[in-house]
């Protein structure tokens, strides 16, 4: 029988539950296939995939509280993750905080595997989302949160468009060392030597854990990782960002992001920001601290809090 994890729980809410799960489909991108992947594809299904790109409209979900205050978070999601995986616990606290959410599949990733992740495709989406968002009825602020390599997307986002009222960044990238077989056993086995990771297994089940593991793909990369990384400029575009309020959150323990990337986006941030470190916890499981997602809940709706009154 099929595991039920978590997440699926989360987005499949009771019609008595204090907030609504909607899939959406952003409107229609004009996206690109870089021509080294196209000639990869076999002749008979190029036209198949260039059309796709043209008319590519990006899945999303819409997560909004009943009592919904007109606040909301765009949230966008690391390199090779999807839209819902390992976030169940940032969805419920988020939502508690009255906060709705616009969490979407990269390009590349998810729902959206048929369109390769590029920095334009990726820098396309991302501007596509923000504009959904803040169209929608009853709109009053919108922060922007990113997690791993989606922390370089929305601080580019951020820099390029005031909308983005406050960034949030978990355990996101200046330089991306290189990521080896190793990198993962590590990262694997520290959720079980580290005290505090450990105490997670009161709350998710190692079958859960798998199953959430399993829902996500993988990605179809259209361009280097770690060129994009470069290329998206955290530093620069924290820099770029003028006064507006920033979160840096980072494990202290993370093997895949090096902790000192966080010190650097931090260094280079305006007058207004926070570093907070999480204790022990690697680069999957800050998402899956129940105490960093509190805090990055409640510096979230604090700052919603302070501009909406």
């Amino acid at each position: 029988m099929p595991v039920v994890t978590r997440t699926q729980r989360l987005l499949t809410p009771p019609p008595d539950a204090p907030y609504t799960a909607q899939t959406v489909n952003l409107p229609p991108l004009a996206l690109d296939i870089p021509a080294a992947l196209l000639a990869s594809i076999p002749a008979q299904h190029r036209a198949q995939f260039q059309q796709a790109a043209q008319h590519a409209r990006p899945p999303a979900t819409w997560l909004r509280p009943r009592d919904w205050d007109g606040t909301a978070i765009l949230l966008i999601h690391g390199a090779g993750d999807n839209r819902h995986a390992f976030k169940w616990l940032l969805f419920q606290r988020l939502l508690e905080r009255r906060l709705a959410i616009l969490t979407l599949d990269s390009p590349g990733h998810g729902d959206f595997r048929f369109i390769p992740c590029t920095v334009e495709n990726a820098r396309r989406t991302a501007q596509a989302a923000l504009d959904w968002l803040c169209a929608q009825a009853d709109i009053r602020w919108v922060g922007a949160l990113g997690i791993s390599f989606g922390g370089c997307q929305v601080a580019d986002l951020a820099a390029r468009d005031p909308r983005v009222a406050a960034l949030a960044l978990v355990s996101t990238p200046v330089h991306l060392p290189p990521v080896t077989r190793w990198t993962v056993v590590r990262e694997v086995l520290s959720l079980f030597y580290m005290p505090r990771n450990l105490a997670l297994l009161r709350h998710h089940s190692l079958i859960e854990l798998w199953a959430e593991w399993r829902s996500v793909p993988g990605a179809w990369f259209g361009e280097s990782l770690y060129e994009m990384i470069a290329r998206f400029d955290v530093l620069g575009a924290v820099r770029a960002m003028g006064n507006r309020p920033m979160l840096i959150m980072h494990g202290t323990h993370d093997g895949a992001v090096p902790p000192m990337d966080a010190r650097l986006i931090y260094e280079a941030a305006p007058a207004d920001r926070t570093l907070l470190w999480v204790p022990q916890a690697n680069h999957v499981s800050v998402a899956l601290r129940d105490d960093a997602m509190r805090a990055l809940a409640g510096w979230l709706a604090d700052r919603a809090l302070m501009n909406v009154q």
